[in-house]
């Protein structure tokens, strides 16, 4: 399972436009769309929980429009409750992270909304704090420090995929993936990764795309 579903079993790659300009926003969404991107990761924060940066609803509604593609939320903030709404308003799913106040209460709301909830865990946390989570929210395993884009992926990653691999069927990672490291990460139970960086830099992003997703 992938976040709004490419399907059981399926590995896919979700793009962040994160370190993307601002005047090249439309450019870029177009460009990796025609390449065959089938779904964004739209991620934000409050400059508390992690560095400021990010992005909101009205962007991330009109670049949906534009290229046709979902998109999954990524709330690297220190209160999540008050923007639930807008962002399940826009996204399929909805992330928020596990040393967030009020995490669960959080994955609650967004399901009962009838989006997908998911859980993002930073490197330094415990995966127990995982224990009873329900089997359809899924998980995004942070192989670098939130926030902090272009860091290099963290190689304790794939040991706390093995831990988790089974008991999350959506099971994910996000940061300072590389097209080796998307290959890892697959060979390690995860379902997708969300790639920036690498996916935006590399020449043919449709290539890139395709050796990802057949890891």
């Amino acid at each position: 399972m992938t976040p709004d579903g490419a399907g059981a079993g399926a590995f896919d790659v979700a793009a962040s436009l994160w370190s993307t300009p601002p005047a090249d926003l439309d450019a870029e969404a177009a460009r990796l769309t025609a390449a065959g991107l089938r779904r964004w990761h739209w991620d934000v924060s409050d400059g508390a929980f992690a560095a400021p940066g990010g992005f909101d609803p009205a962007t991330v509604a009109r670049l949906t429009a534009a290229t046709g593609l979902p998109g999954e939320a990524h709330l690297m903030v220190t209160d999540p409750r008050p923007v639930l709404d807008a962002w399940a308003d826009v996204c399929g799913t909805v992330i928020v992270h596990a040393e967030a106040t009020g995490w669960r209460e959080a994955v609650e709301h967004v399901r009962a909304r009838g989006a997908r909830g998911g859980v993002a865990l930073s490197p330094g946390t415990p995966l127990d704090v995982l224990a009873d989570l329900p089997p359809d929210v899924v998980v995004l395993v942070m192989a670098i420090t939130p926030g902090q884009a272009g860091s290099t992926f963290l190689p304790g990653t794939p040991a706390r995929l093995d831990a988790l691999a089974g008991r999350h069927p959506g099971l994910g990672v996000d940061g300072g993936v590389t097209l080796d490291h998307a290959r890892t990460c697959a060979r390690h139970g995860a379902t997708w990764v969300v790639s920036g960086s690498a996916l935006c830099a590399a020449p043919d992003p449709a290539a890139w795309l395709a050796r990802a997703r057949t890891s």
